[in-house]
């Protein structure tokens, strides 16, 4: 199941798409009281289509702030960490270009999210 969400800021110059990975159908009771409780684990994977090199933070609903990594302009990176919240937004700070964060995303452990930088979002960060 896929859900799209477009990023609060700047006109969808940066959009997130939620991946969620969850169990199948019939025994699913019996097998989650069996199964170990997932970890809390988030994959983000980012491609940035803008020509600035990228700073990818990732941020909670109370305002803790864990910086992932550089992405740099016009290829893609990918962040496994560990998240305990149930909120995620993520700031993407564009080198010489400003910085923006994207809408809050309801995440849970084991879930994959997909974030696109858009080329033109240097243009739409106001200075």
């Amino acid at each position: 199941m896929a859900l799209a969400l477009g990023a609060a800021a700047l006109l969808g110059a940066c959009s997130l798409v939620h991946h969620y990975f969850g169990g199948g159908g019939g025994g699913a009771a019996a097998a989650a009281e069996t199964a170990p409780a997932p970890k809390p684990i988030i994959t983000l994977r980012v491609e940035n289509q803008n020509y600035y090199d990228a700073t990818v933070y990732a941020v909670s609903d109370g305002g803790e702030r864990q910086r992932l990594g550089q992405v740099t302009g016009l290829t893609h990176g990918t962040f496994t960490f560990r998240w305990l919240h149930e909120e995620l937004r993520v700031i993407i700070q564009l080198l010489a270009g400003g910085s923006t964060v994207s809408q809050p995303v309801l995440v849970n452990p084991g879930d994959s999210i997909n974030l696109v930088i858009q080329p033109d979002l240097h243009l739409r960060i106001p200075d």
